[in-house]
């Protein structure tokens, strides 16, 4: 059926048959592969912003607390890693 959307082509490896039989049980039909990657690509998306997140509140956590002038200091440790050019 020609289409103005580029097409795809994927490898039924015996892994991802045994997936697609499995969801075919449960739903009592194959699944439409279309359908499988929009839900893996939303459910890839929920994950990596619940990293983002994470991420930015870990942030904001630290921006705290250097305000706060709350950070427990190492100097010898501070020193290591800028002598080891370990900065992050």
């Amino acid at each position: 059926m020609p289409t103005r959307h580029p097409r795809q082509m994927v490898t039924l490896t015996p892994e991802r048959a045994a997936l697609l039989d499995a969801v075919a049980a449960l739903e009592g039909k194959r699944p439409e592969l279309g359908g499988l990657v929009e839900d893996g690509a939303r459910a890839r998306l929920a994950r990596l912003k619940g990293a983002t997140d994470s991420t930015q509140a870990a942030r904001r956590r630290l921006a705290d607390r250097v305000r706060e002038r709350s950070l427990e200091q190492d100097p010898g440790a501070a020193d290591r890693v800028k002598r080891l050019g370990l900065d992050f």
